[in-house]
């Protein structure tokens, strides 16, 4: 485990790559405790976005990450380290522009980790969008990505439309570029019964698309779920900006499934 001193030096480095109109108005900056934090539930809380009456603040807790990570390498608790800081600032983004969507999703897949009494078991994922074909391939390139930087190399996953697709909604494809992946070239089957029998776990973005899909195909009902506690759709204004925070949203459930195939789901904020 790095040390206090050498997580702060990690966290300045991160923040120093991010454009500096992140931090408008976040004039408490952002704060490395020594503190191990729970939340009233006993779930660890790596870090938190603050709003109080001295203004603006994010804290990540050394405490919580020396609980939950004590035997990953120094460049995971990195990435580690990085992805809760960016979750936190994603949260001032919102709170500034009057977004609670992250905040209420935060909540949702606090329900969802509670809820699992068995950890998801595949040696194959297929995510199912809807007939506008971004989502899917979206959720599929961020857990190819979260996979490969966990050294998951025997999970297969592919996308697929309840329609066929054209193309993706440029919009997602730049959103989900800025964070690391390319979208841009996939053109999502139509899914059918030859498909589904070829994976273990079937992942819809919404509710109503997982039970259209087990009504269509019942014979393959006990495969087919949800991604997440929350239903993922494409933003209703379609502005680049609630693309970015819809990708960031796909980002962090891929790497909660990537987490939970690889046994090391933390349960944590």
């Amino acid at each position: 485990m790095i040390s206090f001193k050498e997580a702060g030096k990690i966290l300045d480095a991160a923040a120093e790559r991010l454009p500096r109109e992140v931090f408008k108005e976040l004039n408490g900056g952002v704060n490395l405790l020594p503190d191990l934090r729970e939340d009233e539930l006993g779930l660890l809380v790596m870090g938190m976005y603050i709003v109080d009456q001295t203004g603006r603040r994010v804290e990540i807790y050394y405490g919580s990450f020396e609980a939950a990570c004590p035997d990953e390498s120094d460049a995971e608790l990195a990435k580690e380290l990085d992805a809760t800081l960016r979750h936190e600032l994603t949260h001032h983004i919102e709170s500034l522009a009057g977004d609670r969507s992250l905040e209420k999703w935060d909540e949702q897949h606090k329900l969802e980790l509670l809820s699992r009494l068995e950890p998801i078991e595949a040696d194959s994922v297929l995510f199912i969008s809807a007939d506008d074909a971004s989502l899917g391939p979206a959720a599929c390139a961020f857990f190819q990505k979260a996979a490969a930087e966990r050294g998951i190399d025997d999970v297969r996953s592919a996308s697929a439309g309840l329609k066929p697709a054209a193309q993706v909604d440029a919009k997602c494809a730049a959103a989900c570029l800025e964070l690391g992946v390319d979208i841009s070239e996939h053109r999502p089957r139509a899914v059918d019964a030859k498909l589904l029998r070829r994976y273990d776990a079937v992942l819809c973005m919404t509710a109503d698309m997982a039970e259209e899909l087990a009504n269509e195909f019942p014979e393959f009902d006990e495969k087919i779920m949800c991604l997440g506690a929350a239903d993922y759709t494409p933003p209703r204004l379609g502005l680049k900006s609630a693309w970015l925070a819809a990708a960031r949203k796909m980002l962090a459930e891929a790497e909660l499934l990537a987490d939970e195939l690889a046994g090391e789901g933390k349960g944590n904020d």
